[in-house]
C-alpha cells in the first residue's frame, strides 16, 4: 500500500491511498518534481487571488494597515509586502524556501517564521492560510502517483489493466517531456505530464483529445 500524507502545520490536509502496484517500490523521487510543479502553480494562485483559490479570500487588512501599506508598498497585495513569502512559496529557488526530494518523502515550504503565523492566526492576526489544496490539486497528485506506478508495473512485466500502452509510454516519458507554451520554467528539477492539458498558469485542465 503506497499513501501520501499532505501535512500543513501539523494538520493533515490530504491522506489516501493507492494498493495496486505499490508493493516494492522503494524510490519515489522521479514523481516529485511534477507534483512541485503543480504545488508552486497551486501557490501562485493563491496569492493572485488573495485566498480565493483556496476556498475563501483572505481576511482584509484593517483600514488603518490597508492605508499605511498602500502609500508605502502601492499596488502589493496581501501578503506581499515584500515579495518574500510569496518567493518562498512559489519559486523552486528561493533562498527561503524548502524544497527537500526523499526517496518516499517530499518536503515543500517556507523557512519564514512569519509564514506560520499568516498559516494559522495569532492572537493579534487573523489567519491568511497560504497553503491551502482543493479538491483539483489532490486529485491530480493522486494521478502522477498512479501513472507511476503503472509505469513501473509495466516495465516488470505486470498486466495493467484498464491502462492503453499510450498511457504507460506518456508517463515514461516524464524525464524527457518538454512543457507547453507559455508554461513559467520552475526550475531545472521541473517536468510536467504530457497526457494532461495545462492552463497558462501551469495548472492541469484536462486530458489532451
Amino acid at each position: 500500500m503506497f499513501r501520501f500524507r499532505l501535512e500543513v502545520a501539523g494538520q493533515v490536509a490530504m491522506d489516501r491511498g493507492i494498493a495496486r502496484f505499490a508493493d516494492g517500490i522503494a524510490d519515489y523521487r522521479p514523481i516529485w518534481a511534477v507534483i512541485e510543479d503543480d504545488f508552486y502553480a497551486q501557490m501562485k494562485d493563491q496569492f493572485e487571488s488573495e485566498g480565493a483559490e483556496g476556498g475563501e479570500s483572505w481576511e482584509p487588512l484593517s483600514p488603518a494597515y490597508a492605508g499605511w501599506k498602500e502609500e508605502h508598498y502601492p499596488g502589493a497585495k496581501i501578503l506581499e509586502r515584500s515579495g518574500d513569502l510569496l518567493d518562498s512559496l512559489t519559486n523552486p529557488n528561493s533562498t527561503n524556501g524548502v524544497r527537500r526530494e526523499e526517496r518516499k518523502s517530499l518536503t515543500l515550504g517556507s523557512l519564514l517564521p512569519y509564514a506560520l503565523y499568516h498559516q494559522v492566526g495569532t492572537e493579534n492576526m487573523p489567519a491568511r492560510p497560504e497553503l491551502v489544496f482543493p479538491e483539483t490539486f489532490k486529485r491530480a497528485v493522486m494521478h502522477h502517483v498512479q501513472m507511476y506506478l503503472v509505469t513501473i508495473a509495466s516495465q516488470s512485466g505486470f498486466r495493467t489493466g484498464g491502462w492503453s500502452p499510450l498511457d504507460v509510454s506518456r508517463m515514461a516519458g516524464y524525464k524527457a517531456s518538454t512543457r507547453p507554451a507559455g508554461h513559467q520554467n520552475l526550475g531545472t528539477h521541473g517536468r510536467h505530464s504530457p497526457e494532461r492539458e495545462r492552463d497558462e498558469r501551469g495548472r492541469f485542465v484536462g486530458r489532451k483529445k
